[in-house]
């Protein structure tokens, strides 16, 4: 049968009225269809013609920010990139070119504001991170604000080497090994540690820098109140006249190191607990040989402390001159566990196996010989990250021996490259 004759089939004449098929709506219901498929395509309309201006709309502020580039007219682009972000929030884009007008108007603190606003969802948001941070740190002169968009960078991106060697540099230049020693190791573990890295890790016994007092100072213009840069500063300063004492002790330079005692006792007197003024004082116990005044500083130490490597090796050394074998074992095997290629903590523990004739004293005096030898052909290069490749090839034949399985193949991968 045909779909015409079913359809045209009449019914019977005694079967009662006649029901409409199921899938023929009836004609109130058809009208009520009508008028919402024409609601539905007004509203179509209406979304398609706001997409339409839209799109048209960010085209325009595009086409504007690229003629504006195009014939380097930065302050017409910073002005449309703004009003384009305004337009738009969430489109990183012109925030991007704003960064750039304001980079090459010279506008530091414009540029750093820019590049703060590139929103966390843009792909390159830890590079604007980096890039706010190197501005922070360079032109800006706002350390601590630079260090802490710097660690945020690297929490997010672990392979930005260059913003691990600024964080590493800062820590090191202020002297707080602890921090230090932390960043070298989670640059290491990222591979993306800078080269200078290894030159901190074999200098971390001693934080001395020829530059360090000069950058210290000039943090302090921008934080003039800031304990740490006041602190850093005159330690910096007193190692620096201490070494030109030995070397050329004139009036002038005695004059001038007894108003650095002066200065850092008045700082024990303020902190008597930081980590970076004890950790120098107690260097310069350890060289004289004052074992009373060592045993004043350790008395002064505190929590804050307890991961410096080298508050461990000064405590091995106090208990030696005291004959306290046993407790001096006990610190220097720490000072070891803590930062293995600590070349004055092999040293020492060389010097308690020598007082007790033990058969463990040639290997240990020979890596406490290594690391010494490693330590003055640093100190002759130009800068921390000269390191020569045969420097290298030494630091990493070093840490193997130490027992520093990590620093050895880093350097092992980077040799390699």
């Amino acid at each position: 049968m045909t779909v015409d004759a079913q359809f045209s089939k009449p019914a019977p004449v005694d079967s009662g009225p006649v029901k409409p098929a199921g899938d023929v709506p009836r004609p109130r219901y058809r009208r009520l269809l009508l008028c919402c498929g024409a609601v539905i395509l007004l509203a179509g309309l209406g979304v398609g013609s706001v997409w339409l201006l839209q799109t048209r709309t960010r085209g325009q502020f595009q086409s504007r920010c690229e003629q504006a580039k195009r014939e380097g007219l930065w302050a017409e682009l910073r002005v449309a990139a703004e009003e384009w972000s305004d337009w738009d929030p969430a489109d990183s884009r012109p925030r991007w070119l704003a960064a750039e007008a304001a980079q090459e108007q010279d506008e530091f603190q414009d540029l750093a504001d820019c590049l703060g606003r590139i929103p966390p969802s843009d792909p390159n948001y830890a590079f604007a991170l980096a890039e706010k941070a190197n501005v922070e740190w360079t032109a800006l002169n706002k350390p601590l604000l630079a260090l802490q968009t710097s660690e945020q960078a690297v929490q997010l991106e672990p392979r930005l080497t260059d913003t691990h060697s600024r964080i590493i540099s800062f820590y090191a230049m202020t002297g707080q090994r602890i921090a230090m020693l932390k960043a070298i190791r989670a640059a290491l573990q990222a591979n993306a540690e800078p080269r200078e890295a290894y030159t901190y890790l074999i200098m971390a016994d001693v934080l001395s820098f020829s530059n360090g007092s000069e950058l210290n100072e000039k943090w302090i213009q921008s934080n003039p109140d800031e304990v740490r840069f006041k602190i850093s500063l005159a330690v910096n300063t007193a190692m620096q006249l201490a070494m030109n004492q030995d070397t050329s002790p004139t009036p002038e330079i005695q004059e001038l190191n007894l108003q650095a005692k002066q200065q850092l006792g008045w700082f024990l007197e303020k902190f008597p607990h930081d980590p970076v003024l004890l950790s120098y004082l107690m260097h310069q116990a350890y060289r004289t040989g004052d074992v009373q005044g060592m045993a004043g500083l350790l008395q002064s130490v505190d929590d804050s402390a307890a991961a410096d490597h080298m508050v461990w090796v000064y405590r091995g050394w106090y208990h030696i001159q005291m004959q306290e074998y046993a407790e001096a074992e006990k610190s220097l095997q720490e000072a070891i566990r803590i930062h293995p290629l600590s070349p004055l903590a092999h040293h020492e523990y060389a010097s308690l196996l020598r007082v007790q004739q033990r058969p463990e004293l040639p290997r240990e005096q020979q890596l406490a010989t290594y690391g010494r030898d490693l330590r003055s052909e640093i100190l002759l290069l130009p800068s921390a990250v000269d390191l020569t490749p045969v420097l290298l090839v030494k630091i990493q034949s070093y840490a193997e021996s130490c027992g520093d399985p990590e620093a050895a193949a880093a350097l092992a991968k980077r040799l390699e490259q």
